[in-house]
């Protein structure tokens, strides 16, 4: 006859922070590639990219107006001579000298002899004829050489995850192949007979698999590539075939099986294949029961088979395990904010709670609206939620208005 699983010796629970730490520092930084920096976003910069030049490469106009000499519109209103036209992309042909002016358009490089812009909205627009109404000082409306970007500059650092405007700046520089981390492959396997996959039929007492899915969406939101195993029944033989086979990813998670069970089968697999296993329990709700060993240089992380313990274990520890790996440097772990809560919050009190809110933006306050209902069981608890709201151990009880620490793991919204 099976029977509950015991504690073994040596084990004990860790605190979120002593977990995260020992999960990275497991963490093996895996190797570069060179892509094309279209194919970059995503992905973390593994090289210094440099300025080859100065941006912008002269001084120029951020305005479109009439490029003057500052002196020469002192007394205004002024009427000055327009000697050129002058589109951006061109270089003028003339100078700017006492008494004239040269239209000129955003961005165009400044013309030998201004010092100034009048941008048109204080002028009459003329074009053969231009009066300024307006005094300006030396150097209003110019953008000097080099304001951008300098040539030699490190513009972005190795370490550096790729965003929208990480590509603008590669575009800038000309930088066309590019350097980043490989993304890890992470191996995903869910266990447990009571496990049926989405396109079977799900008889009484049965559970659809929705772990492996939507595990597999946030290794992909993190930039890492998902390797679906399937699902293990629960057997030693089974769970260790499927650890095995899985060893070829960088990553290895599992759903289910790490807890105290009669067929939690997870750590022994783990043994049979002597794996060192670093810690189980972490003091936390939810996600109590989570597992990281080393096995043949890969990391196994075994995650609860509730829903919401699943994924709140990702984001503390699998998440962040995936950003070092490509070789990010900085904000490895979901960023901490304060917020109002909305309503009251409620916890045992035993551990640490991490409870799922809507962190809004309303006239310059983040508000944290809790989500109705707080189950590691309820997976829709997950569903417009972007963000945990902290609740410490040996606190049981959170008033409306009061203000926690909120882990955020989605944008913050807004009331429109």
């Amino acid at each position: 006859m099976t029977t509950f699983q015991t504690p073994r010796a040596g084990e004990r629970m860790l605190s979120v922070e002593e977990a995260q730490e020992r999960v990275l520092a497991e963490v093996i930084i895996l190797g570069s590639e060179p892509v094309a920096f279209t194919d970059a976003l995503g992905r973390v910069l593994r090289e210094d990219v440099v300025a080859t030049y100065d941006i912008p490469q002269g001084d120029n106009t951020a305005m479109d107006g009439y490029a003057v000499r500052a002196e020469d519109i002192a007394n205004s209103p002024v009427r000055l001579e327009v000697i050129e036209d002058l589109p951006a992309g061109t270089v003028a042909t003339k100078r700017v000298s006492k008494g004239t002016a040269i239209r000129i358009m955003t961005g165009a490089l400044i013309p030998d002899g201004a010092d100034t812009v009048a941008h048109v909205e204080i002028t009459d627009a003329g074009s053969e004829f231009v009066t300024v109404q307006k005094a300006l000082k030396r150097g209003t409306n110019v953008r000097a050489r080099g304001e951008d970007m300098h040539k030699g500059d490190v513009v972005l650092q190795a370490g550096t995850p790729v965003g929208a405007a990480e590509i603008g700046v590669l575009a800038s520089v000309q930088k066309s192949v590019v350097r980043v981390g490989r993304r890890p492959i992470i191996a995903i396997i869910s266990t447990g007979d009571e496990i049926v996959d989405v396109d079977q039929p799900r008889p009484p007492g049965k559970v659809v698999n929705s772990n492996s899915y939507s595990l597999a969406s946030m290794v992909r939101e993190a930039g890492a590539i998902p390797r679906m195993i399937g699902i293990v029944p629960d057997s030693l033989e089974a769970t260790t075939a499927a650890i095995e086979s899985a060893l070829e990813s960088d990553f290895i998670i599992s759903s289910g099986g790490v807890s105290v069970g009669a067929y939690d089968y997870v750590k022994d697999a783990l043994d049979k294949l002597d794996a060192e296993t670093k810690f189980w329990q972490i003091a936390m709700k939810p996600g109590k029961p989570v597992v990281l060993s080393r096995l043949r240089e890969r990391l196994f992380f075994g995650l609860p088979g509730n829903p919401v313990s699943c994924m709140v274990s990702f984001l503390l520890f699998i998440g962040p395990s995936i950003r070092k790996a490509m070789g990010q440097r900085i904000n490895l772990f979901p960023p901490t904010v304060e917020a109002r809560v909305t309503a009251p919050l409620k916890s045992r009190g035993d551990r640490r709670n991490y409870l799922r809110v809507r962190v809004v933006a309303r006239s310059g306050t983040l508000m944290a609206e809790p989500m109705p209902s707080q189950g590691s069981g309820v997976s829709t608890s997950m569903v417009q939620a972007n963000g945990l709201a902290v609740v410490e151990a040996g606190v049981t009880a959170v008033d409306a208005g009061q203000i926690v620490p909120v882990v955020l793991f989605d944008r913050v919204f807004s009331e429109i």
